[in-house]
């Protein structure tokens, strides 16, 4: 592969050697982030939050500009 920079052939040694380590397999690697972001972040996280759609009043009758919406 042609070298774009140093800093690109940096990240390509770096990606290659992280992907080596979960043996080329994209679900363990993420498995393995999911769990550091648990341990290392819990603090951080935000739980699943819920949509609730609101109501709202109807509009008079009678001409709309586009900023109505």
């Amino acid at each position: 592969m042609k070298s774009d920079s140093p800093i690109v052939d940096e990240v390509r040694q770096r990606r290659s050697e992280v992907s080596a380590r979960f043996g080329d397999d994209l679900d363990r690697y993420v498995k393995h982030l999911m769990e550091l972001q648990e341990k290392t972040y819990r603090a951080r996280l935000v739980g699943q939050i819920a949509v609730v759609p609101v109501e709202r009043p109807a509009r008079p009758p009678g001409p709309r500009s586009t900023l109505d919406e």
